[in-house]
């Protein structure tokens, strides 16, 4: 594969090194040569340190022949954007660019594009810089954000893909970098890779499993057996149209509470409650049954179509611009929440 000028890949990325010799610091170790997910994290404090540790990254993957994805928020990728094709006037195939602000706004669906994405070069090693948690996330979004990192650790174990995950030091909470240093088996610093001390995933995972406290004001409606799917569709509709969400909006909704209730009513014994309110610049679904949840990955990779069992929360995550889970022995909470468009106030 090659650039719109022809160039290889490889010829490319030795074009770039040659012109990007004299930046600071060194590549060290990449993780490249490991077997399996090598999952990392830099915690950056200058926008020099940002831009020179990711383009060295990617420099280094695309040398080795290797596909590449970079998503993180739009102001940095212009950077990161402008500064490749200063170099080079153009990109390779193998080189991704996307926006994680549109592609990441839901934490838990950012896994299944990194697993496409592996799964889209069978035949290569694969890299994938992100930052997923920006500066600006709700707390909500940062807890999902955390959940995401230490759950990539086993469900990408047997990917060909090294990974770099941003955070800017200077700009986030002192809790969020200690979970990132927990959820990250390797921390670059200096240009090296180096062991995390503080990795314990588990330990993490149990502080995000966080319960979700029903939301006084929220309209309800049950849902018992699969005849009720239709009227709560309904019932889903008449508030979404209420509090003046849009038309594409309101059928995401549909879609969302359908599948929450069709997974309660497939692997529990008991009944749906769904909920529904407005928090802010969203609208809430919210489903309660009695089930447990005993695999957290669930719905977060594509399951394909032999995988009926999580194929639901995978639409739902999809769809949403963010889902948090709280699962126990006696019972299962899962919120959607999905952006209202600017309208006017409730009717009537």
């Amino acid at each position: 594969m090659g650039t719109a000028d022809g160039r290889s890949s490889r010829g490319l990325a030795l074009v770039i090194e040659s012109k990007s010799a004299g930046m600071t610091g060194g590549l060290g170790g990449t993780g490249a040569d490991q077997p399996g997910f090598v999952h990392s994290a830099l915690l950056y404090r200058s926008q020099q340190e940002y831009l020179d540790s990711v383009f060295r990254f990617v420099v280094d993957g695309l040398a080795r022949d290797e596909a590449v994805l970079v998503a993180v928020p739009g102001a940095k990728l212009d950077l990161l954007h402008d500064a490749l094709h200063a170099l080079v006037g153009g990109f390779p195939a193998e080189l991704k660019i996307a926006d994680i602000a549109e592609v990441g706004r839901n934490p838990s669906r950012f896994m299944s594009m990194e697993g496409s994405f592996a799964d889209e070069h069978p035949d290569q090693r694969v890299r994938i810089v992100s930052q997923l948690a920006w500066p600006g996330r709700t707390d909500d979004e940062l807890v999902a954000c955390t959940e995401h990192e230490a759950l990539v650790n086993k469900a990408l174990e047997g990917y060909p893909a090294t990974g770099l995950c941003l955070y800017d030091a200077g700009r986030l909470h002192d809790d969020v970098l200690a979970d990132a240093r927990a959820t990250h088996p390797l921390l670059w610093r200096c240009g090296a890779l180096h062991p995390s001390a503080e990795y314990a995933p588990g330990d993490v995972l149990e502080r995000c499993n966080r319960p979700l406290p029903a939301k006084p004001g929220a309209v309800r409606y049950v849902v018992r057996k699969s005849a009720d799917l239709r009227p709560a569709r309904s019932f889903a509709v008449n508030y979404a149209d209420w509090v003046g969400m849009s038309q594409d909006g309101i059928e995401d909704l549909q879609l969302i509470a359908t599948e929450l209730a069709t997974n309660s009513l497939m692997y529990t014994d008991g009944a749906c409650l769904l909920a529904f309110w407005r928090q802010g610049e969203h609208l809430v679904c919210e489903a309660r049954d009695t089930g447990r949840l005993d695999d957290p990955v669930a719905g977060r990779l594509d399951p394909g179509p032999s995988g009926p069992a999580s194929r639901g929360l995978f639409l739902v995550n999809a769809i949403s611009d963010l889902v948090r889970t709280h699962t126990t022995s006696t019972g299962t909470t899962i919120q959607a929440y999905l952006r209202l468009d600017p309208s006017p106030g409730p009717k009537g």
